[in-house]
């Protein structure tokens, strides 16, 4: 090709990508993203006025107050969903899961999605019918024991018995570990969770094991000196990051969760919280305005209302204001943020840029 020639050929495909991103929508799949159907989960929920999440009832996470209302950590979750998806935050219906209903529930439409304390692992994404979420609760194993008389731990030396929820992250761990010969431990594994606390607290087993903030902050409502238990970390350690789940049949539904999550963990990093969102949505930065803007246009091609982000924050607050009512400073279990704080903070938290 002449030099002459060469030229206008590239000012003839400069021209064309400049046309091609005139404008911020002006992409070769625009049309197809604006043409997708709408999601049939978010067409239901519009339809019946409620969103329907799936947790397990565990102390701080999930429980009935004195009036028989749910409350707790994820249920302020399913309920930022909600003032998102409705305007509404008390536009929920909870629905109380155990491990073995939880994916079926979610599979079959029972429940839009769960919140129920579920680890993300490769195998549970690869073979189930569900999509997860980002982790919204960063934990680890732990293990709780009763004191023996002479003061020593039970798991320290010999044999001993632990207790453990059935088909768990946790119970896997501990097989494993006894399999290689790490401990001449013996398992006794439990339909629910609730079962395998019972059988620790009527002593039917020296040790139990959980995750490390379901069993602190369960250890916290037993009526025992505090003396007598042992909290600590098993000799394998293990991560556990809590994702909420939903069908993979609607991929849509999928994105409103996990900008719904985002935000909140935007929200609480970049400090706009429940009171001063208002303010700030006029005020602060270019991205924090956007997030409370919550970007129409983009919201609008995954089903999302204006100001989703803004309605979640506001009716419910960010992820920290979340986390502290419920399990943190301002709750009876007075638990740690630990890596649930924001990635500029030393946390795991961290959201995708709001652009």
């Amino acid at each position: 090709m002449r030099p002459h020639r060469f030229v206008t050929a590239l000012g003839l495909l400069a021209a064309l990508w400049a046309a091609q991103w005139a404008t911020p929508w002006a992409t070769p799949w625009a049309g197809r993203a604006q043409a997708a159907d709408p999601s049939p989960t978010l067409a239901e929920i519009e339809r019946r006025g409620v969103v329907r999440c799936g947790v397990s009832y565990n102390p701080g996470f999930a429980a009935n107050d004195g009036a028989g209302r749910p409350v707790g950590f994820m249920v302020d979750l399913c309920r930022a969903l909600a003032a998102a998806v409705l305007g509404k935050a008390d536009a929920v219906e909870i629905r109380r899961l155990s491990k073995p209903q939880e994916f079926a529930a979610v599979a079959a439409g029972e429940v839009d999605v769960s919140f129920a304390q579920t680890s993300w692992t490769l195998t549970r994404d690869a073979t189930l019918p569900i999509d997860f979420g980002p982790p919204v609760f960063h934990d680890e194993q732990g293990i709780a024991a009763w004191r023996a008389p002479d003061g020593h731990s039970p798991l320290d030396g010999g044999p001993a018995t632990v207790c453990v929820p059935a088909a768990t992250t946790s119970h896997w761990a501990l097989e494993d570990l006894v399999a290689r010969g790490g401990k001449p431990w013996t398992l006794r594994s439990f339909a629910t969770w609730p079962d395998a606390l019972q059988a620790f607290i009527g002593r039917e087993c020296a040790a139990l094991s959980a995750d490390m903030a379901l069993l602190a902050a369960a250890l916290r409502t037993l009526d025992a000196p505090p003396d007598s238990l042992i909290l600590a970390r098993p000799p394998v350690p293990s991560r556990e990051p809590i994702a909420p789940l939903t069908s993979n049949l609607d991929r849509q539904w999928l994105a409103v969760v996990r900008w719904t999550m985002f935000a909140l963990f935007l929200a609480d990093d970049a400090g706009v919280t429940g009171e001063n969102a208002g303010f700030l949505r006029i005020t602060g930065n270019s991205e924090v305005q956007r997030l409370l803007d919550g970007m129409p246009e983009a919201a609008r091609r995954i089903g999302l209302r204006p100001d989703w982000a803004y309605q979640a924050i506001v009716q419910v607050g960010n992820y920290g204001e979340i986390f502290e009512r419920n399990l943190g400073a301002r709750s009876p279990f007075r638990l740690e943020r630990g890596p649930n704080r924001p990635w500029t903070q030393g946390g795991l938290l961290y959201a995708p840029v709001f652009q």
